[in-house]
């Protein structure tokens, strides 16, 4: 599921509502994310729909519509080991800035070959964990 798919995406009591332009509609619930459950009220309300989901800037969370649609589908989302697995995650784990991470996912900056090949050897690194569950 991208953007384009979503019709809107509204803040209720506890969480924001979705609603997909097939008519769909999902309910994230703050609680079910660490860093949203920590958040305040100020930081909730800043989200922005991005590609392929929504986007808190301040507090550096992305989740994906899809694990929001569809949660089942998505084991992650409850792991302990990756409960809050995304490319700040990945950032994080190679000690590179999440802001150099997001300006190479968003094109504005290209890593040198050196720094892909680590990168790309971390997410597989990650693949491989991820096979052990």
């Amino acid at each position: 599921m991208h953007k384009r798919d979503i019709e809107s995406a509204e803040l209720v009591k506890g969480g924001i509502l979705l609603t997909a332009k097939d008519g769909r509609t999902a309910l994230l619930k703050f609680r079910d994310s660490e860093r949203l459950r920590s958040a305040s009220s100020e930081q909730r309300a800043a989200f922005r729909l991005s590609f392929g989901g929504l986007r808190w800037d301040e507090i550096d969370e992305d989740l994906s519509y899809d694990s929001i649609f569809e949660p089942q589908a998505h084991p992650l989302r409850g792991s302990a080991k990756f409960k809050s697995l995304n490319m700040s995650e990945v950032a994080r784990r190679l000690g590179i800035q999440q802001s150099l991470m997001a300006a190479y996912m968003n094109g504005s900056k290209k890593p040198s070959a050196e720094r892909e090949k680590l990168i790309r050897e971390e997410i597989r690194k990650i693949g491989r964990e991820l096979l052990e569950i």
